[in-house]
């Protein structure tokens, strides 16, 4: 079976949503994988934060602890001889009762000897600083003698994350203010209580946090990738059944329009085969009735008349099934109109009948301008029209044309005073070969308002007809003011001639 245009422009469609589909799909992993890798190196550079913080608090609190011990006496070994910077205090070589040396170590020696030791277990390295030393060994390098300057102008608290012989660290200072235990040794150098001495820094190896975010991101990465072919998978899985669906319905559709197209050439045929025999039986009965009727009897002479009746209401219902046939396909060709233009048209082509009945014509007094195909709108209210002389009976004195309009359409009523159907009769009214009149002296063929719907359809709207039971019977019909498929279908009508 060959493919049409439309079916390859719906496949086209299928296959760029997936294709949209799976870029989003991989759009939303990537900034979800950006995202909680962001997330992961924030987090691992917390926790060194945190280290470092507890580190400067614990060394913070072991300072204060020995300044305001005023230092504290140790033993006196290679590794603690007595301090030299101290030597103009009294009291800093002491001797025990049992004859053992001590000696006063002073609060910064003491916080640095612990940082020492604490940097062998624990890779944290705390130190001590000031721009003005007594003691060289705690002189500051380039970044802490930049931010003691920073600490004098006000600033609280100092971290970088840099690199020292190529490996990555994260520092954090915070200023060291003069209290009354520091002027026992820095009274000389001319602090006052509460003036920024020096600093306090820290300085924590990223290594080990590294090491842990690298094990996350691995497990980021596998659980993303996991999750993008998973997602990636269910949507070619979707696309493959959506595809299998789509070609079930197009054959469906095209083994059904070539079932249509079969049968309306079956119908056509039909129609045009049995017109030929139809018209020729009417023509002889009519020979019959003109040449033969004297030598007929009675009973001869009916049966001549009703031959020519039946014969004219099967080429009634010929024609009304050809129109019907073709109503469904029939392209339209939108122009701006006038209501008040159609009726007078339609009340012309009906005036003499009108007349003969003394039947009232009302219609809008003012324009009623709207977009639409003239041949359908008068085709319709020439039906509509005719309905309502045909099936008005003797008590039908006016017929009613008016116009409403909303949002999206346009509503044209045709209202009439004769004979009132019921409610059932107003839902199945629009059925083909559905008839309501049992008066077989009225012609029809049951076609003519499933003809109208199907015409109505073509402008998007609907039809509708009312009725309290009781007299008259009100039917009225919308036109969407703009379709769905209005701008294809635009290319594809031609201008028709008007009637």
């Amino acid at each position: 079976m060959t493919e049409t245009p439309a079916k390859n422009v719906e496949q086209s469609v299928l296959i760029r949503n997936c294709l949209i589909s799976a870029a989003a799909w991989t759009i939303i992993c990537v900034l979800a994988s950006t995202w909680n890798v962001m997330e992961i190196m924030d987090k691992s550079l917390g926790l060194a934060e945190k280290e470092a913080r507890t580190i400067i608090d614990k060394d913070q609190a072991l300072r204060y602890w020995a300044t305001d011990h005023n230092g504290v006496y140790v033993p006196v070994t290679e590794e603690t001889p007595p301090n030299p910077y101290l030597s103009h205090l009294p009291e800093r070589d002491i001797v025990t009762p049992s004859g053992r040396q001590l000696t006063l170590l002073d609060p910064a020696s003491f916080l640095r000897q612990v940082s020492e030791r604490f940097s062998t277990l624990y890779k944290g390295q705390g130190h001590i600083t000031s721009l003005k030393l007594i003691n060289p060994q705690n002189a500051p390098d380039d970044w802490e003698k930049a931010m003691l300057r920073e600490f004098e102008a006000g600033k609280q608290e100092a971290r970088i994350f840099t690199k020292i012989d190529g490996e990555e660290y994260f520092r954090l200072m915070i200023p060291l203010p003069a209290n009354q235990g520091c002027l026992q040794c820095h009274a000389q150098q001319g602090f006052k209580e509460g003036d920024v001495r020096g600093g306090l820094s820290v300085t924590v190896p990223l290594a080990p946090y590294r090491n842990m975010e690298r094990q996350s991101l691995r497990h980021l990465q596998y659980t993303h990738l996991f999750f993008w072919a998973a997602g990636l998978l269910i949507i070619c899985l979707s696309f493959y059944r959506s595809l299998k669906r789509l070609i079930f319905r197009q054959d469906s559709e095209n083994l059904l329009r070539e079932q249509s197209e079969k049968i309306e050439l079956f119908a056509y045929s039909v129609a045009h085969d049995l017109k030929n025999p139809v018209i020729a039986i009417h023509g002889l009965a009519r020979i019959l009735n003109k040449r033969h009727l004297e030598g007929m009897t009675e009973k001869g002479r009916q049966y001549i008349v009703q031959i020519e009746e039946s014969a004219r209401q099967v080429s009634a219902l010929v024609d009304q099934i050809n129109a019907f046939i073709s109503s469904k396909e029939q392209p339209i060709y939108k122009e701006t109109l006038n209501l008040l233009d159609i009726c007078h048209t339609v009340r012309a082509e009906s005036s003499q009948r009108l007349n003969a009945r003394n039947i009232a014509w009302f219609e809008p007094e003012e324009p009623v301008i709207f977009e639409a195909d003239k041949m359908v709108i008068l085709r319709i209210l020439r039906n509509l029209v005719d309905n309502a002389l045909k099936y008005g009976g003797p008590g039908l004195s006016k017929i009613t044309i008016s116009h409403g309009e909303s949002t999206h359409f346009h509503t044209i009523m045709v209202a009439n005073d004769g004979k009132a159907i019921s409610k059932e009769d107003c839902r199945n009214i629009f059925l083909k070969f559905k008839r309501n009149c049992i008066d077989h002296k009225v012609e029809g063929t049951g076609l003519g308002l499933a003809i109208v719907k199907e015409l109505v359809s073509l402008h998007g709207g609907r039809i509708w007809a009312s009725s309290d039971g009781k007299q008259g019977v009100s039917f009225a019909f919308s036109i969407a003011k703009k379709t769905d498929d209005e701008a294809g279908r635009k290319s594809r009508f031609a201008p028709r001639q008007s009637p």
